[in-house]
């Protein structure tokens, strides 16, 4: 490797070869006397990357209650975004709210994420989920026929009509009996309401079968939109909406502005005010960051676009309903925006150093100088073997200050040659001779001196 070349003109080609060469070989004699550490930082690495997880899973499952729900449309607006990130993002369909959110605190279930009623988890009762806020409002219509409610607009002017609440485990049921209960009515009380799914209960509602629906449901959903387009039948106004609001805080009112549905024919007729809970998307407690952030920028991105009916002004994204506590990762995406290198890298990788940059900078005070070395770890090796050797050469001059034995001052002059022996064994750069030989020089130098307190001890 270090065979002298007397050539005219020097080949760069050939002394870069070389150079390539001679930081293989030093990487290997590193590698083969430091691999006891290398394998700690190794382990170190791998405990990192499990601890912190940097991939995001490739499937995941969303709740999004009954078919032809706004819940649903909502799910599917989700589906493109997922996709943009190469994850699918598969919908469940269930029955309603409370089995939404029984599947999403079920571990055995696949179910990572459900959009729900606000206010129906009860507080401190799911310890293994978390928030990522609230997306839009989700009214509790009330759709009947005939004879609207008397003077005060009571709901228990609806106490002997055949009323459709939902089927069990909706957030309609549940929603309802918190409602009704301030009334002291009971849902199990009250043969007239029929628990039917939404999509039933709407044309029972047409053909004259049922004479009112109750439905949480959004302004876009196809049952809402179906019911709307009847002229026959009627929205119910809730007089008492601001009182109720009160009791249950986690509600509020919305109003359809008179003739917001038909300017041309005053639909309605007046302000028709309406309870609203909001759409709330839960999530497994342990879920990706990288999969909420997708979520959380989904949410923020929907609750931009205009067609949504009831909601105010900048808004959503929120964090309404607090009976479920609120995700660290949306927590800082509300205080402090999207990760900061989102438009330059993928969203995961993103997030990642978003996540572990504390970590990183941590880390530079061990990577750095090792950093340094990869550009000419050669030289870096040959000034330590170099750097050895004439440590040990002075320790050899101090040690034959004070011996007096011939055969003491052999031993030391025959550890020098083998100094000099493993100098021509070992990797030396090219640009590294010359300390090479000065350090050979010292070496024969000591050697010498030795060799004639040998000759003087011997005379």
């Amino acid at each position: 490797m270090n065979k002298f070349r007397s050539k005219q003109n020097p080949s760069l080609i050939l002394h870069t070869r070389d150079s390539l060469l001679q930081e293989f070989q030093a990487w290997s004699g590193f590698l083969k006397s430091e691999w006891p550490w290398m394998m700690i930082v190794i382990a170190g690495l791998v405990l990192l990357l499990s601890f912190t997880r940097p991939l995001p899973p490739k499937d995941v499952y969303l709740a999004v209650g009954q078919e032809g729900s706004a819940f649903e449309m909502l799910g599917q607006k989700f589906v493109p975004i997922f996709a943009q990130e190469k994850i699918r993002l598969h919908l469940v369909n269930t029955s309603g709210s409370a089995h939404s959110l029984k599947g999403l605190a079920d571990t055995s279930v696949p179910i990572n994420a459900a959009l729900m009623v606000g206010g129906i988890p009860e507080k401190d009762k799911y310890p293994n989920l978390n928030s990522l806020g609230s997306i839009e409002y989700v009214p509790l219509w009330l759709f009947y026929k005939g004879d609207p409610p008397g003077v005060h607009g009571s709901l228990a002017s609806f106490g002997d009509r055949r009323v459709a609440i939902g089927p069990d485990g909706s957030g309609t049921i549940i929603l309802l009996d918190k409602i009704l209960a301030l009334s002291n009515i009971s849902l199990d009380r009250t043969s007239n309401f029929l628990k039917l799914p939404n999509r039933e209960a709407v044309q029972q509602l047409i053909d004259g079968e049922i004479d009112a629906v109750f439905m949480l449901d959004g302004f876009n959903g196809p049952n809402v939109q179906k019911l709307l387009a009847h002229d026959d039948i009627h929205v119910f106004n809730f007089n008492y909406a601001q009182a109720l609001v009160k009791k249950l805080p986690y509600l509020d009112v919305v109003t359809i502005p008179k003739g917001a549905l038909d300017l041309k024919d005053l639909r309605p007729e007046y302000d028709v005010n309406m309870l609203a809970s909001t759409v709330t998307l839960l999530v497994e407690k342990d879920m990706h960051p990288a999969i909420q952030y997708i979520f959380l920028l989904g949410a923020e991105k929907i609750s931009n676009e205009v067609d949504q009916f009831f909601a105010k002004p900048d808004f959503f994204p929120a964090y309404v309903d607090h009976n479920i506590p609120l995700s660290p990762i949306a927590n800082h995406y509300y205080d402090k925006g999207a990760p900061a290198l989102i438009d330059v890298l993928p969203l995961w990788l993103s997030s990642y150093l978003d996540r572990v940059w504390i970590l990183l900078i941590g880390s530079l005070a061990v990577i750095y100088p090792m950093f340094k070395l990869f550009p000419s770890y050669r030289h870096t090796r040959a000034a330590m073997l170099i750097s050895d050797a004439y440590e040990e050469i002075l320790n050899i001059e101090l040690q034959g200050e004070s011996v007096q034995s011939i055969e003491e001052l052999q031993k030391l002059i025959n550890r020098l040659n083998e100094i000099n022996i493993d100098s021509r064994q070992i990797a030396i750069s090219s640009d590294d001779i010359n300390r090479l030989y000065s350090m050979k020089s010292a070496l024969n130098m000591i050697r010498l001196q030795l060799a004639e307190k040998a000759d003087a001890l011997s005379e």
